[in-house]
């Protein structure tokens, strides 16, 4: 698939080591497909901690791509459907503050680089509760026995 944001490839990455999810990665901008669903699984099952998913080298250099690429391109043609169809710009429903990249006919979801760890990051809510968790998984193990 072509990338929507540059004139890079994309290519299929695979996530995790149980279970892999496979999405699709532009590794000249960095920016990540994701087909329908792909996203919330990502999120809620947290096997991004497994990779390094960031560009390894930093933002990008080529001077030549670096013309090219359009991160806030207005109109971005869907990179799954054969359509051409264009994308419409949305908040996450995570994190508002971050603007998806949404197909209306698939519901694939473009995300640009960095703005995964954004759509990711706990809230503070999450994380207190996760303590309160990691508490009684500590303390009391035999009420989490069987449900790993």
């Amino acid at each position: 698939m072509d990338c929507p944001k540059c004139p890079g490839k994309l290519e299929e990455v695979k996530i995790g080591e149980k279970e892999p999810l496979i999405v699709d990665r532009c590794f000249a901008c960095g920016g990540t497909w994701f087909d329908k669903y792909e996203l919330e699984e990502a999120v809620n099952k947290e096997i991004w901690d497994t990779v390094e998913f960031e560009l390894e080298e930093g933002p990008l250099e080529d001077e030549e791509l670096l013309k090219e690429v359009d991160l806030n391109k207005k109109e971005a043609a869907c990179p799954h459907c054969k359509n051409n169809k264009k994308m419409v710009k949305k908040p996450s429903k995570r994190n508002p503050k971050v603007i998806i990249d949404y197909c209306e006919d698939c519901g694939g979801i473009w995300l640009d680089a960095g703005e995964y760890e954004k759509i990711s990051q706990r809230s503070l809510l999450e994380a207190k509760l996760e303590n309160i968790i990691d508490f009684f998984r500590l303390h009391f193990p035999h009420i989490f026995r069987g449900n790993v």
